[in-house]
């Protein structure tokens, strides 16, 4: 039985709880999603991983598909739930990282209230990482496993060193976020053993058999190779590649999570320096790649664990007995906070949100413009956005073969990246479209390039409150009724 003593510790508890099921719960779409589903797809029937692409007419390189494991874990629960599938494919992966978390910090003597401010914190840093489904999800709890696996290694656990091949052998095969974790690990395992905190053959061991784990991929050697010649910080077309600048809300979140360090350098001083390494390399590449945050949220709560160790009280004190009014009136609030959580909760439970045409959402699709290319004979290749890229590989394939869409590097050179950087950037040079046979343009009508196609000879034939698609000569086509069904993915 509960003990009165004991109600502000269960009440601070509950809401933290309450915020993690709401920040767990609320899903949308992003422009890769209908391509990781339908890629999983393909290699669930196939069984196999294809090694050339079939959904463009542009692609010039070996199809390396480092996402081919988690691609094929959506399209598994895709299949089984639909978009309920997914968001439970998200659920669990999401509060099993939170569970590895807070299992941390408590091994780590992190007292509860102290515990569940650090949660509180992580839970607004990686946000962005769990608002969406996709591979980089699965980063985030391998990543939050390994912290936990130093962790222990800090507390004498040298063996546990042992599943860094497992790890990474896992990780490799999700998402390339393991290069961020093996270079966390290698920074680790270089201050540990300059403060002479581990032996030179664990510290180098670790991290070899971390790096041996990315071997154990379909591609073998040429994963690396791959990631060697086009893994970088400049992405200037991608949102999430920008410096934190970019979003000067984010840089309130990067000063909260930095502010740990602070506290972790004043309360173990020089001790805390093979700790502060890894996390504050972090801390500066975060500043360069939004991204990244997430990643040093989880390092600065979870590898600083042992400075913030006894730290506070262990209760929350009362100031007097509570009555039994107070009783009521606290359980009263209990129940009208986990009734309103349940609602939001619910909800959003079975639909990954599609933002629409009236959302500020630089790549949101039309539903109209979909169910337009969908519903008359439009077939050929469409030279495509980047961000529509995937979305008309799943509505518009075979019918339709796009030329650009958001796997970037892994069919695609960086020449013909660049060449159509420069297209969607008005470049003087129109007869791009021409020269790569495209028969349909499919573009935001807010690109200024439209003018100059037109000039060249396109036509308009369908025009919505977002994009525009354009044929080279004029026809008869049925122009779509606005769409009023749920903005659920897949769409339209």
């Amino acid at each position: 039985m509960m003990k009165r003593a004991n109600l502000p510790d269960l009440l601070v508890a509950l809401h933290v709880l309450l915020v993690l099921l709401v920040a767990v719960s609320d899903t949308g779409a992003d422009p890769d999603l209908w391509g990781h589903v339908r890629f999983g797809q393909d290699i669930l029937t196939a069984h196999a991983i294809p090694r050339q692409d079939p959904y463009s007419f542009t692609s010039d390189r070996p199809w390396i598909n480092h996402e081919w494991l988690a691609e094929t874990l959506m399209a598994g629960a895709y299949g089984i739930g639909g978009s309920a599938g997914l968001i439970a494919l998200k659920w669990v992966v999401a509060m099993s990282a939170f569970v590895v978390l807070w299992r941390a910090l408590r091994r780590a003597g992190v007292f509860q209230l102290v515990a569940e401010g650090l949660l509180l914190i992580t839970i607004v840093g990686v946000y962005p990482l769990m608002s969406t489904i996709r591979p980089h999800l699965f980063s985030f709890l391998l990543y939050t496993i390994l912290l936990a696996l130093l962790n222990g290694v800090g507390r004498g656990r040298w063996r546990v060193l042992l599943w860094m091949p497992v790890l990474f052998a896992c990780w490799a095969n999700l998402h390339g976020g393991w290069i961020v974790g093996l270079g966390v690990l290698g920074l680790w395992s270089a201050s540990a053993l300059l403060a002479r905190r581990i032996s030179w053959i664990w510290a180098a061991g670790g991290t070899l058999l971390g790096l041996l784990g990315t071997l154990a991929t379909p591609y073998g050697m040429e994963l690396w190779s791959f990631l060697w010649e086009t893994v970088g910080l400049g992405r200037a077309d991608i949102t999430e590649w920008q410096p934190l600048t970019s979003k000067p809300a984010m840089l309130i979140f990067w000063a909260m999570t930095a502010s740990l360090l602070v506290v972790a350098w004043r309360r173990r001083g020089w001790a805390a320096v093979p700790l502060l390494i890894p996390a504050g390399a972090l801390g500066v590449l975060a500043l360069r790649v939004v991204r990244l945050e997430g990643f040093f949220a989880l390092t600065a709560v979870i590898l600083l664990a042992p400075c913030f160790a006894a730290l506070g009280p262990k209760r929350l004190p009362l100031s007097r007995r509570p009555a039994r009014g107070d009783l009521m009136l606290v359980g009263a609030m209990c129940v009208v906070a986990i009734v309103a959580t349940g609602a939001a909760v619910n909800r959003w439970a079975g639909c990954v949100t599609v933002p629409g045409s009236d959302v500020e959402e630089p790549w949101a699709p039309e539903a109209e413009a979909i169910t337009f290319l969908r519903s008359n004979p439009i077939q050929g290749r469409l030279l495509s956005y980047f961000d529509y890229g995937e979305l008309a590989i799943w509505h518009l394939a075979p019918k339709l073969r796009v030329s650009y869409d958001g796997r970037r590097e892994t069919v695609y050179s960086e020449a013909l990246r660049i060449a159509h950087q420069r297209f969607y950037s008005n470049a003087p040079d129109a007869g791009y479209a021409r020269r790569l046979g495209a028969d349909y343009i499919w573009l935001p009508h807010r690109l200024p390039v439209i003018t100059l196609l037109e000039r060249d000879g396109w036509v308009e034939i369908f025009r919505g409150t977002r994009s525009v698609v354009l044929a080279p000569r004029k026809g008869r086509y049925t122009q779509p009724a606005p769409w009023t069904g749920p903005r659920c993915f897949p769409g339209p």
